[in-house]
């Protein structure tokens, strides 16, 4: 590697104080953010409502029985929200924690593996990316996933070297987990991954071994007591919903207007890899082609290619694949902080024109139109001068001090941080405002759709879904009126 590669990515002291700013830096940024509708709020209203009823089993949001995913990530952030509070850390706290030991266990097959400083340029980058600074960060099953296919898949390659029962117990814990937490796609990764990395290799009498009856009823098992209570509770409703709705159902059409094409995943790709998006075109140039990346390379393209043939697609879906694709791009000779900063310096950029290009957009929609309205209010001066101080200072960093990677990149931090927490505000500030005065009085709101679930979460008290209202009722619906702010508002039937 270069110079300067070398000298950041051997100071593990300055890495330690890193790490520890940007988890601070995190933590700051997830207690003031409010929850993005509707997965952040659906995930934390449904965690609430198992401490506010004691029923561990059903996931439920406004009286809706919604069963998107299995009961454990739930279970985490409910024993979060009752030592930490109900509010918006709490609610995060649990995914953040996940990816941090997802961070560790890649850390140490790196340092293992390849060796510290490459684990250093993993990590780094792995914090870096703008899809795990948005990720890392959200009330979201997917961090849980990864951290488990992550123990899985690790497992087997310490398996495959040592052929150590207890590790192969292990790999089937978490797969046995991951289906607690997400369902079948967590037995379609690990064990896809595992056979065609045994397929090419051609070392299949190892999949004898693997394929152990006792460990395979073992994985059924760990989620089978949840699975048949909730049926117990919820009857057929359970599967059609889970299996057939939100497991085969996106697979096999477009749910929500999440469609995509074939291609879909490759500016993803791109964008999700931020500031660090140049290793992506460099990545394979100076590796070796062993079996270890020959792993890790099977491990990114079995998901790539898998949801990129699904008809419902959204960004994160193949995020379970960058770790080990990250590994990949640790070992590269060439990395140069240069194309790091400027990149950087874009996403700043991005940070000051997006919100003056979206106070004058002009569209049809009066619920867009009215929430952008007011983020002039939101996006003031002092947002703009924070921005601006960050940058020159960025731009200061790299003139004088181009081998400093870790202050350049904590800058960054900073800046997504704020304007996360900035959008946040545009974008559901007034559904939060709502949600707390209505915990203060004993108003009957009922909600129109699923879509809005944080505002029962700040209110801790449940809104009816009422498709059909009647004259009196009140809602809290999305704005069609343009004197009213941020798009909602309750409103009485006449």
């Amino acid at each position: 590697m270069v110079k300067e590669t070398l000298r950041f990515a051997n100071e593990r002291k300055t890495f330690n104080r890193f790490i520890c700013i940007y988890i601070l830096i995190s933590l700051v940024g997830m207690y003031f953010t409010p929850l993005f509708d509707e997965d952040e709020g659906f995930f934390a209203e449904a965690s609430r409502q198992m401490l506010a009823t004691g029923d561990f089993i059903t996931i439920n949001v406004n009286g809706e029985q919604r069963y998107d995913k299995p009961a454990l990530f739930f279970w985490f952030t409910a024993l979060s929200l009752k030592i930490f509070g109900i509010n918006e850390l709490a609610a995060r706290l649990p995914s953040f924690v996940f990816f941090l030991f997802t961070l560790v266990l890649f850390f140490g097959f790196t340092k293992k593996y390849f060796s510290e400083k490459n684990a250093i340029l993993v990590a780094t980058t792995a914090i870096g990316i703008v899809q795990f600074q948005v990720l890392a960060r959200a009330a979201v099953s997917d961090n849980l996933l990864n951290l488990l296919v992550a123990g899985a898949l690790i497992g087997f390659y310490k398996y495959q070297e040592t052929s150590q029962i207890k590790t192969l117990f292990w790999i089937y814990t978490f797969a046995g987990l991951g289906f607690l937490t997400k369902g079948p796609i967590a037995f379609v990764i690990i064990f896809g991954v595992i056979l065609l990395f045994l397929l090419l290799t051609k070392n299949l009498k190892l999949l004898l071994k693997i394929l152990h009856p006792l460990l395979v009823a073992w994985a059924f098992i760990i989620p089978f007591p949840w699975f048949y209570m909730a049926y117990q509770k919820s009857g057929d409703f359970l599967f059609s919903d889970f299996i057939i709705k939100h497991n085969f159902g996106r697979f096999s059409q477009t749910m929500e207007s999440h469609g995509g094409h074939i291609w879909y995943y490759l500016p993803v790709l791109l964008l999700s890899f931020l500031p660090f998006s140049h290793l992506l075109f460099f990545a394979f140039k100076d590796m070796k082609f062993d079996k270890k990346n020959l792993f890790l390379l099977i491990w990114f393209l079995f998901p790539f290619v898998l949801f990129s043939f699904s008809k419902t697609q959204l960004p994160h879906y193949i995020s379970i694949g960058y770790m080990p694709l990250i590994v990949l791009m640790g070992q590269m000779k060439n990395l140069k902080i240069t194309p790091v900063f400027f990149q950087i310096i874009i996403l700043l950029g991005l940070f000051l024109a997006a919100p003056i290009f979206i106070k004058n957009i002009r569209i049809d929609d009066i619920f867009v139109t009215t929430m952008l309205a007011s983020s002039s209010t939101i996006f003031d001066k002092y947002y703009f001068g924070t921005i601006t101080m960050l940058s020159i200072s960025a731009i200061g960093i790299f003139r004088f001090s181009k081998e400093k990677m870790f202050p350049l990149v904590l800058i960054y931090f900073m800046a997504t941080t704020l304007f996360i927490y900035k959008f946040a505000t545009l974008q559901q500030g007034f559904v939060k405002e709502t949600g707390l005065k209505l915990r203060k009085n004993n108003e009957t709101v009922f909600m129109k759709d699923h879509y809005n679930p944080s505002l029962s979460f700040y209110a801790q008290k449940v809104f009816t879904i009422k498709a059909t209202l009647q004259k009196g009722d009140k809602t809290f619906q999305k704005n069609t009126l343009l004197e009213t702010k941020n798009g909602y508002l309750i409103t009485e039937i006449e």
